[in-house]
């Protein structure tokens, strides 16, 4: 055991150190399936990755790089192949971890590293419902049939045994799209399927004549049903739309024993079953939508429980420590009782009560648009363009605060006033007032308690107040009676908000989608409401205001317009621009940036469906990947810079579309895109840069968003699986005084990691000014004199002054700030 936590330990540290600059979230919160090793160390999959608990009790004390937490994800950052992971079995007879995903295979967590196995190499398919092992025999479930590995002595890799489906076991196997499996005690598979159940004894898996089937001919199974399995010692229990059947596991001998709403089950589909070791039948409720990823219930019970003289015990929303989420799966492991949540984690009872794990995590994996406040939060929204639920979004907004323990707060529509899940833009105002956007609501198909219009959350007031805009009025959030009442206020323009911005002068545009803009001033008094004439039907998605102009981006309708005037934008006023080139008159517009550059001056960069575009004022100019700059000119597009032959090109030659633009303090430009990360643009060199996977940590080549975080120096990356950071420097230091100075990596390995840094704790950053960093050798000669970054902090390649590598051996390293004072440390290099 202490084996595979070291080598987890080990992977995870290479992680790190490989990507010293980039920082992953993901919601854990939503669980699939869980394994418990032993009491205190588990594992639990989720569709933000894997969740593994108790690490660092088995495994030898860490490094200090890594933080000192019994909690931690792996995750496509470390290199799994997928962060939506369905199931996951340890191995103990090879000390290995295998993880199933929903569409990219099975990670394998070795003694050799990470492994795959997907289609190309004993899969019949990449969609993996379950894993079960027996005596290093690896059984694996799909939708297209059964794959059997093995591992022989002295093979490190996973032999495929053979592949198993309806055609060549005879139909033994009643199905190829299997929902679940298990092993039973006394050596029989089952596999569920909508067909019914197939069972064969794993030791006549090669004899067709083996394979049996309950069916609607032989049992109570019927066909047309996603059923849960689950076995103890003696019987197996098996789930059929609200009904819970009983069998021995010895499929041919006994007799059936159902439990309905008679018997004590609940009047509702059921989620997940479980047998204990005391004959304890436990039940959980919710009808799965794996199109939405979601449950929907819609009773006050989460589980019941049906022991052996048939006392039902149930237990409700928000009581004995459970919330009010779905329970996903249940389990039991040396007489405990585990349950997996699809919203709220993993619980493990415990004197009548269910503990969860304290983890806090980003609310949601869709992340659709970044706002930081003045506090420097992170505010994070998961709306969608739609009057429904979508996969992984539409679950409200995330708070994000390093400065605190539990450094995400999530409001949603259970546990706040917010007035929507489906919030789809966030602005901060100049009185650091937090607006929150809500999509277009429809009774009868948007989901019951959703509501139209914007809420404007106060947390500066103590206690924090919410209040409603729409087109009926202006309301606020009672929070003692627990209702919205009606106070003075300003009109919408409309009720779907689309789009929510700031100008720089205070004022609040509200993009009323289908109706037009509607103006509040900061004290939320109406100042105007106008209409953009160039867009057809007002379905406005972006607002952006330079200080002498508008920008606004619709969605194909047909395109952009720009307010070229610093006064407010007026319906038939003469400042709407013209000449447009056509490629901007048809697209979705999803950013706009100001940017001085040193040679050309001022430049508006505009990313959109349509392509990546600069305007000086004069001209339009088009960025691409086979030319670097074409210029706009008699309704046509010729080039004007072609790359040099060694360029990197924008998003790395790759064909696809800008999703996202953000200019940084730096006057860099970084530009998401649909597939293929992020490319960066410098105008100090002229040059693209590009970042994308798998040569960098991202969750997604599809960025949503992107933001900056200036405390921490973070680029703040937005994507469908959740949030990424990457440090790209920061302009705020408030430091005053050196603290602990110290070195790290050390000792320092120039062939495997790229930099040794050199940083001042606890605040990471040197004091404010002028600071220097001089290394010397053993003989006391200095051999580099080093530049503080634009992190305040200083790094060494392992290379002289000169650019000449040092030889291996002990330096000395000594930084000074203006005011005089020092402090030094000791290196060691090894080549």
């Amino acid at each position: 055991m202490r084996k595979f936590f070291l080598l987890l330990s080990i992977i995870i540290l290479c992680a790190v150190l490989g990507a010293q600059n980039w920082q992953t979230f993901t919601n854990t919160t939503h669980v699939y399936d869980a394994y418990i090793v032993e009491p205190g160390i588990n594992f639990y999959s989720t569709w933000g990755g894997v969740v593994y608990n108790g690490f660092y009790k088995l495994s030898p004390p860490p490094l200090s790089i890594v933080p000192p937490s019994e909690m931690g994800t792996y995750t496509t950052r470390d290199g799994l192949v997928s962060n939506d992971i369905r199931c996951v079995e340890f191995i103990r007879e090879t000390q290995n971890l295998w993880l199933g995903s929903s569409a990219a295979g099975i990670n394998i967590i070795s003694p050799s590293g990470i492994q795959v196995i997907n289609n190309t190499n004993g899969l019949p398919s990449n969609n993996i419902r379950k894993i079960v092992e027996n005596n290093s025999v690896i059984y694996v479930a799909t939708d297209q049939g059964l794959s059997v590995f093995s591992y022989l002595e002295g093979v490190s890799f996973p032999l495929l045994q053979h592949q198993y489906n309806s055609q060549n076991t005879s139909s033994g196997l009643a199905n190829n799209n299997i929902n679940d499996m298990l092993l039973a005690a006394n050596g029989y598979l089952y596999i569920s399927t909508a067909f019914g159940v197939s069972y064969v004894h794993v030791d006549s898996l090669y004899q067709d004549s083996a394979w049996q089937n309950w069916n609607i001919t032989n049992s109570p199974i019927d066909t047309g049903f996603t059923r849960h399995l689950s076995a103890n010692g003696n019987s197996i229990i098996i789930s059929q739309n609200k009904t819970v059947y009983r069998h021995s596991i010895e499929p041919n001998v006994g007799f059936w024993t159902g439990y309905g709403v008679l018997q004590g089950v609940r009047d509702h589909e059921i989620s997940g079953v479980c047998i204990d070791n005391d004959n304890n039948i436990w039940i959980s409720y919710g009808e799965w939508n794996e199109n939405l990823l979601r449950y929907s219930l819609s009773q006050d019970v989460l589980l019941t429980r049906i022991d052996a003289n048939n006392v039902v015990v149930n237990w409700q929303k928000n009581t004995s420590g459970l919330s009010t989420e779905p329970i996903s799966a249940i389990l039991t492991q040396a007489g405990e009782m585990f349950l997996c949540s699809w919203g709220n984690g993993f619980y493990k009872l415990s004197d009548d009560i269910w503990n969860r794990d304290e983890r806090m995590t980003i609310g949601f994996p869709k992340v659709a648009e970044i706002a930081t406040d003045h506090t420097n939060k992170i505010w994070l929204t998961s709306g969608n363009i739609g009057i429904d639920y979508v996969r992984k979004g539409t679950m409200g907004v995330s708070k994000y605060d390093h400065k605190v323990y539990n450094k995400w707060t999530n409001f949603n529509q259970s546990n706040s006033p917010i007035i929507s899940d489906n919030i789809i833009s966030v602005t901060v105002d100049s009185h650091n007032r937090k607006w929150f956007g809500t999509w277009e609501v429809v009774d009868g198909s948007s989901p019951v308690g959703w509501k139209n219009g914007l809420t404007v959350y106060d947390d500066n007031a103590d206690p924090a107040t919410w209040k409603r805009f729409s087109r009926q009025g202006s309301t606020q959030w009672n929070p003692t009676t627990q209702t919205w009442q009606s106070i003075p206020g300003s009109l919408l323009l409309g009720n779907t908000i689309s789009e929510i911005a700031i100008d720089q002068n205070s004022n609040m545009l509200v993009a009323c989608s289908g109706d037009g803009v509607t103006v509040l001033n900061s004290v939320d008094q109406l100042v105007a409401n106008f209409q953009v004439p160039a867009l057809t039907s007002q379905r406005i998605l972006y607002i952006y205001h330079s200080g002498d102009k508008y920008f606004f981006g619709s969605n194909n309708d047909p395109g952009i317009a720009i307010w070229n005037d610093s006064s407010l934008p007026v319906t038939t006023g003469e400042h709407w621009l013209t000449g447009i080139p056509s490629d901007l008159r048809s697209c979705v517009l999803y950013g706009v940036i100001d940017v001085n550059t040193p040679y050309e001056g001022r430049q508006f960069w505009l990313a959109a469906s349509s392509g990546l575009f600069m305007w000086d004022q004069t001209n339009w100019y088009r960025y691409d990947t086979s030319v670097k700059r074409s210029i706009y000119s008699g309704g046509e597009w010729s080039t004007e810079t072609p790359y040099y032959a060694d360029e990197e090109r924008l998003f790395g030659s790759v064909r696809t579309t800008p999703t996202a633009i953000y200019l940084d303090p730096f006057n860099r430009i970084w530009i998401g895109s649909l597939g293929n990360g992020i490319s960066k643009y410098d105008p100090q060199t002229e040059r693209f840069t590009n970042y994308f996977m798998p040569n960098y940590p991202l969750l997604s080549n599809y960025v949503t968003s992107l933001g900056y975080e200036p405390e921490q120096g973070l680029l703040l990356i937005g994507t469908p699986d959740g949030l990424n950071t990457m440090e790209i420097g920061t302009r705020l230091n408030d430091t005053q005084t050196f603290g602990k100075v110290v070195a790290y990596p050390n000792p320092f390995y120039p062939a495997r990691h790229s930099e040794l840094r050199i940083i001042n704790l606890p605040e990471i950053s040197m004091p404010v000014g002028t600071n220097i960093c001089r290394v010397y050798d053993s003989s006391g000669a200095m051999v580099s004199e080093l530049k503080q970054d634009e992190f305040s902090r200083f790094t060494w390649n392992g290379n002289n002054g000169n650019g000449k590598k040092c030889s291996s051996g002990i330096y000395f390293y000594v930084v000074s700030d203006q005011n005089g004072n020092s402090k030094r440390g000791k290196i060691a290099l090894i080549r």
